[in-house]
């Protein structure tokens, strides 16, 4: 049994959709890699939406888009920290990460 199958057994059957392919191509092209062939699977039948109010998922062409999503994120992100390094808080300045990030994989 695939994990789509588990699943499936949890939430039900996905209504009809018909996955396109290259629906995430614009999305992995700006994001820079491949996302897991299982996300993409799980997305294409189930579409956007909530599970049990506690995790949010997009679909590339959802009633809220992914990658229109995803540009948001990071141009807020981007303007936290640019706004955030320019009083001096260093915390948001990656050079500044090295010591954690020694931390966080040892």
């Amino acid at each position: 049994m695939s994990s789509l199958d588990e699943l499936q057994a949890l939430l039900g059957e996905p209504v009809g959709r018909q996955p396109n392919l290259d629906d995430w191509n614009e999305v992995e092209q700006y994001v820079g890699s491949a996302l897991p062939s299982d996300f993409k699977a799980f997305l294409n039948a189930y579409g956007s939406g909530s599970i049990s109010g506690e995790l949010v998922v997009f679909h590339p062409h959802g009633l809220s888009p992914l990658l229109e999503r995803v540009r948001k994120t990071h141009q807020t992100f981007t303007e936290r920290r640019d706004r955030a390094l320019s009083i001096g808080d260093s915390g948001h300045d990656p050079e500044s990460w090295t010591g954690l990030m020694r931390l966080v994989s040892a």
